[in-house]
């Protein structure tokens, strides 16, 4: 009980100082990119051009962009990118992803992962309707408004995307699997003494 007591006594700093270090890096995670996207639902008519952008502070290391559920751009660096009718252009902190003629295919929720130097997830949901008027060209383009007009979301609890969970889920596993090792050696040397003078096996 006494080596027990001791050992657990030399760990518990080191319990200390993990602890310590997972709230450090968490609290470093929080300087999110501040990502300004296209605001709530984008409505276009049927066969008109649709522009959805993401801007943030630092560069893009990629962007993923998800319809519904469905990949179109998975982890694409800077450069321009194109898929069927989808074009993605990404430059430095700017991402915008262009439909030249929209159809009733393109409607969904757009869901961005975009990673600078943290993640961060945005929804953008595009409605593709009937043109107001058949006469109407309908090669209108629908403008997106700049960055800095752009008004900065709530950020949900959740949004703090996977990284800070996996943060914190990895600090407990080596808690704990610190506390279950310093406890097996106790356990060990404890019964490896006995009255009698020898080592038990």
């Amino acid at each position: 009980m006494k080596t027990w007591l001791s050992l657990s006594a030399v760990h518990t700093p080191s319990m200390f100082n993990l602890l310590f270090l997972a709230a450090s890096l968490n609290a470093q995670n929080q300087s999110w990119d501040l990502a300004n996207c296209t605001q709530g639902v984008l409505s276009v008519p049927r066969g008109s051009r649709a522009e959805m952008s993401c801007n943030i502070s630092n560069n893009f290391t990629y962007v993923t962009i998800w319809l519904d559920n469905n990949i179109i751009f998975n982890k694409t660096p800077q450069g321009y990118f194109r898929r069927k009718e989808w074009e993605l252009q990404v430059q430095g902190g700017q991402a915008q992803l262009v439909i030249n003629r929209t159809l009733d295919v393109h409607t969904g929720v757009y869901l961005w992962y975009l990673r600078g130097c943290q993640g961060d997830f945005k929804n953008i949901t595009l409605n593709v309707s009937e043109p107001s008027n058949k006469d109407e060209p309908t090669d209108k383009r629908l403008s997106t408004p700049p960055s800095d007009a752009l008004i900065q979301p709530k950020r949900a609890p959740l949004e703090d995307g996977p990284e800070t969970l996996v943060g914190v889920l990895v600090a407990v596993i080596l808690i704990l699997g610190l506390t279950g090792i310093g406890t097996l050696i106790c356990y060990r040397r404890y019964r490896s003494r006995s009255p009698c003078g020898y080592v038990l096996q």
